[in-house]
């Protein structure tokens, strides 16, 4: 940074601090305002479990995966494992899935399936034995056998037999959690074999299994990132107050950087669900700055205007370089032919420069609000100690 562009800079940043010196109330009230409103739009994150959904959809082998996916059994196909419970010692249970009784829960529950509106198709062995299912295995396995193809419904050792669902629905989250429920319903409805377990399986399930990890990892990561930190500022500064002033920052710059993803659409993926902790990481340093170089001043005599004016005008401008630069070095992913990719920079490129600018612009306004609160109680405590004197 020239010499130029800093003092430009500093000139920014001293009018700044006379501004929020005059305006910290409204400064205070507007940043709340901001907050509110990119908080509801947080609450319009969109988590992206489909990891081909993150690749770069133009690329002729992409295009041609989607074009296979849609012709032939794509992602939405869904699974229903008919499955022997090989650790039980029980007796009288199935131990070849081609027994008659598991034929004919099968038969039962792909009856149930094609009579449901939200089921475009099912595949499994059940059309073979609609007229009959044999009363023994050997029967069984004769009509198997003359029916060809009838094999890739199971597995080697016969233990497994698979039933294929096709739901009419798109693979919205909302959608799949509903025909998975559905499925489920009509599993529970069939008379089972003991023995035998049905378990739905597929893309489309594990997509909804792997969405509810991301989320619930990211809220995790963050809070638990959150709380050390916070824990960690408190000890360091000495006083709850301080920590929490240092920590401020923060719960801005996640909150706006959170709430503008959720308004551009920016979904959460397996590249982006640890942005929480780490833009906590990243910008706590510029509320550490700002904070500790104010009460610096102050503790050395200075006015409130005048300490605030040293500390947003030293500390901003120092901070500034180091916030665009990482800033720039993450919109350099933006560059990248990888979505996913993509979507990490904007993130946390976007994280850096809400929390320099809620360190900037917003932290001090809460400190002068804290300190004119602490003048007023003390000067209320010496009222009072004096009429009581």
């Amino acid at each position: 940074m020239g010499l130029r562009e800093r003092i430009s800079i500093e000139g920014a940043l001293t009018k700044l601090a006379a501004f929020q010196c005059r305006h910290y109330k409204k400064i205070i009230v507007a940043s709340l305002i901001i907050t509110v409103v990119l908080g509801y739009g947080a609450t319009e994150l969109h988590f992206q479990g489909n990891i081909a959904k993150e690749m770069p959809q133009d690329l002729p082998v992409f295009v041609l995966q989607e074009k296979i996916a849609s012709k032939f059994r794509g992602e939405e196909f869904m699974i229903i494992a008919v499955c022997i419970d090989k650790e039980t010692s029980a007796k009288n249970i199935p131990r070849d899935i081609r027994d008659p009784k598991v034929i004919a829960s099968v038969v039962d529950l792909h009856e149930r399936l094609e009579a449901e509106s939200s089921i475009e198709r099912v595949q499994s062995i059940a059309p073979f034995f609609q007229q009959d299912v044999p009363d023994d295995i050997e029967g069984v396995k004769k009509k198997l056998a003359s029916v060809p193809g009838a094999e890739s419904f199971f597995n080697d050792d016969f233990s497994i037999m698979l039933v294929y669902v096709s739901p009419i629905a798109g693979l919205s989250e909302e959608k799949v959690k509903e025909a998975t429920d559905m499925i489920q319903n009509d599993v529970d409805a069939i008379t089972k074999p003991a023995g035998v377990d049905y378990k739905i399986t597929g893309m489309a399930p594990l997509i909804i299994e792997l969405l509810r990890l991301m989320r619930e990892d990211m809220v995790f990561t963050t809070l638990v990132a959150a709380a050390i930190i916070f824990g960690l500022l408190a000890l360091l500064e000495r006083s709850f107050t301080k920590g929490f002033l240092v920590f401020l920052p923060l719960v801005f710059g996640i909150t706006w950087t959170f709430g503008t993803m959720g308004f551009l659409g920016i979904p959460i993926s397996i590249s982006t669900v640890m942005i929480g902790a780490v833009i906590i990481g990243l910008g706590v340093e510029y509320g550490i700055f700002m904070v500790s170089r104010y009460y610096e001043e102050r503790n050395h005599g200075s006015t409130t205007r005048e300490a605030l004016r040293i500390a947003v005008t030293n500390i901003g401008a120092s901070t500034f370089g180091s916030a665009a630069t990482t800033t720039a070095a993450f919109f350099a992913l933006t560059l990248s032919v990888m979505p996913m990719i993509q979507h990490l920079g904007q993130t946390l490129a976007m994280g850096i420069v809400f929390c320099w600018i809620a360190a900037v612009l917003v932290n001090p306004c809460f400190v002068v609000f804290e300190e004119r609160i602490e003048a007023r109680k003390l000067a209320e405590g010496l009222r009072k100690w004096v009429e009581k004197g």
